[in-house]
C-alpha cells in the first residue's frame, strides 16, 4: 500500500463520521486508484465492459488530448453499482483525492435515495459486459463491418426511446386523429389507416424497430435492444445532471470544512473547488450552479429539508418550483446591456438576456433555464405504419427544432433497419428515406 492509500484510508473514516452527523447515513463506496487511461477509457465508454464502438474511441482520444494539454481535468468517475465503485486518478495529490471521495459520497447518496435512481439496476455494467461478449460473436460471425453498420444506426437513435414499446391510443381514435391525415386523399392505398399490428403510437421509436422490423435477423434485434436498454438507463440521469453536480460539489465543500485538514491540504483543496464551481461566462456550469442553489435551498430549510427536495426534483423542476426572483438576483443570472444594445460587464452564466432589470419576467427566465438544464432529446414518435410498411413519423417542435442534415442522415439510419421507406413530418418539413 503507498503512502497516499495509507492517508486516505486514515482520512475515510473521519468523512464518513462528517456526513453522519448531518443526519445522513453515508454509502459504502469502493475506491480504485487507477493510471489517467483507465479514467479516459471509462469515462468515454460510460462504464467498465461496455461494446466497442469507433465513437468511444473517438471520444477517448479528444478526452486524452484536451485534458493532457491543461484543458481542464478529469479527477474521478463513479459507477452506479452495488456498492458504487470510485476511479480516482493516480497523479491526485492527496488534497485532491480527499475532496473527489468527498464528492463521491454526494454521487453515491442520489444513487442510493433519489426516486429517478434508487431503483435503477446496480449491476447494469454486468448486462453491457455479457453483451459485448455476444457482440464480439456477432462481428466475428457476420463481419465488423455489418455489426458497425447497425451500430451506427441504432446509436443515432438511442435517446428515442421510451419505458414501454407503445401505448393504447384513447378510445375512438382513428386514422383521422393522425395530425397528417389530409396528405393522402381517401381511398389512396399510401393513407394511413389504423394499424391492427402494432400498438401506436409510441415514442419508443428503437424498441419498436427492433421488435417489429420486417428485415432484421435475431442477433440484430440484440443489438437494438442493448442500445435501447442502455438509452433507458441513462435517460432519467441525463434529467438530475445538475442536481448531482451541485449536491456532490455541496458536499465535498461542506465535509472538508468540518473535516480538519493540514493548512496547506485546505489551501490546494479551495483551489480545486474554485476550477470546478465558477460560474462560467458563456452558459451554466452545473457545478456552480447546483452548489449555489443548494446553499440557498439549505439557507431557506435546512439540510434535510433541502436534501428532500433535492431527492424528489429534476434539473428543471427544482428551476420551475424554487427558483425565485431573489435568488435570480443573488445568482447574477442576468446579462445586462445598454440601450444600444452594447454589452455591459457580465454579472455572471450568460444565459439568460434583458434590456432593463425593471422588464424582467421571472415566469419567462424561470422556464428559459428549465428548458436549458433539461436538455431533452427531440421526442419522434411511431404514429402509423401503412399498408405498404411504410413507417410513419412525427416530431413536434418543442422549442427544440432538428438539424435538417443530421435529421435526413438519421433518417435513412432508420430506413436500413425498417427495411421500408420511412417519412417524418416535422412542424415545418417533411423528410423521407
Amino acid at each position: 500500500m503507498s503512502r497516499l492509500e495509507d492517508a486516505l484510508n486514515r482520512f475515510l473514516p473521519d468523512v464518513y463520521a462528517a456526513m453522519a452527523d448531518w443526519g445522513i447515513t453515508p454509502q459504502p463506496i469502493d475506491f480504485e486508484i487507477v493510471p489517467a487511461d483507465a479514467i479516459y477509457e471509462m469515462a468515454s465508454y460510460g462504464m467498465p465492459g461496455h461494446f466497442s464502438h469507433w465513437t468511444y474511441g473517438r471520444d477517448f482520444w479528444r478526452m486524452k488530448q484536451q485534458f493532457e494539454s491543461g484543458a481542464g481535468r478529469l479527477y474521478e468517475m463513479i459507477i452506479d453499482t452495488e456498492p458504487p465503485v470510485a476511479y480516482l486518478l493516480e497523479s491526485n495529490t492527496l488534497a485532491a483525492q480527499k475532496l473527489v471521495v468527498a464528492h463521491c459520497l454526494g454521487h453515491a447518496d442520489l444513487f442510493r435515495h433519489h426516486v429517478l435512481a434508487k431503483d435503477q439496476p446496480k449491476q447494469f455494467h454486468q448486462t453491457l459486459a455479457s453483451a459485448a461478449e455476444r457482440f464480439d460473436y456477432y462481428r466475428q460471425q457476420y463481419g465488423p463491418e455489418r455489426l458497425e453498420t447497425v451500430l451506427d444506426d441504432a446509436l443515432a437513435i438511442q435517446a428515442q426511446v421510451a419505458d414501454e414499446s407503445g401505448w393504447t391510443p384513447p378510445a375512438g381514435s382513428t386514422s383521422a386523429d393522425w395530425p397528417y391525415h389530409d396528405l393522402w386523399p381517401s381511398g389512396e392505398s399510401g393513407r394511413p389507416a389504423p394499424s391492427t399490428r402494432y400498438r401506436l403510437p409510441t415514442a419508443d421509436l428503437l424498441g419498436f424497430i427492433a421488435r417489429f422490423s420486417p428485415v432484421l435477423a435475431e442477433w440484430e434485434r440484440d443489438v437494438l435492444e442493448v442500445v435501447r436498454q442502455e438509452g433507458l438507463y441513462y435517460r432519467p440521469r441525463r434529467q438530475i445532471k445538475m442536481i448531482h453536480e451541485g449536491w456532490a460539489t455541496y458536499c465535498h465543500q461542506r465535509l472538508l470544512a468540518e473535516v480538519e485538514l493540514p493548512p496547506g491540504e485546505q489551501i490546494e483543496a479551495a483551489r480545486i473547488h474554485a476550477e470546478v464551481a465558477w460560474p462560467h461566462p458563456l452558459g451554466v456550469n452545473p457545478y456552480w450552479f447546483g452548489w449555489r442553489l443548494i446553499q440557498l435551498l439549505v439557507a431557506e430549510r435546512g439540510l434535510l429539508s433541502a436534501r428532500a427536495v433535492l431527492l424528489e426534483e429534476t434539473d428543471a423542476s427544482v428551476v420551475r418550483n424554487y427558483l425565485t426572483p431573489e435568488w435570480m438576483q443573488a445568482l447574477d443570472l442576468f446579462e445586462y446591456r445598454w440601450t444600444d444594445g452594447f454589452l455591459m460587464t457580465p454579472q455572471g452564466p450568460q444565459a439568460i438576456y434583458a434590456a432593463e432589470r425593471q422588464k424582467m419576467d421571472p415566469d419567462l427566465l424561470r422556464n428559459r433555464l428549465a428548458n436549458w438544464l433539461g436538455e431533452r432529446p427531440p421526442e419522434i414518435v411511431v404514429e402509423t405504419v401503412d399498408a405498404d410498411d411504410r413507417l410513419m413519423l412525427s416530431h413536434t417542435d418543442d422549442g427544440h427544432p432538428l438539424d435538417r442534415e443530421w435529421a435526413q442522415l438519421t433518417l435513412e439510419g432508420i430506413r436500413r433497419l425498417w427495411g421500408h421507406p420511412v417519412v417524418l413530418y416535422d412542424d415545418d418539413a417533411q423528410y423521407s428515406a
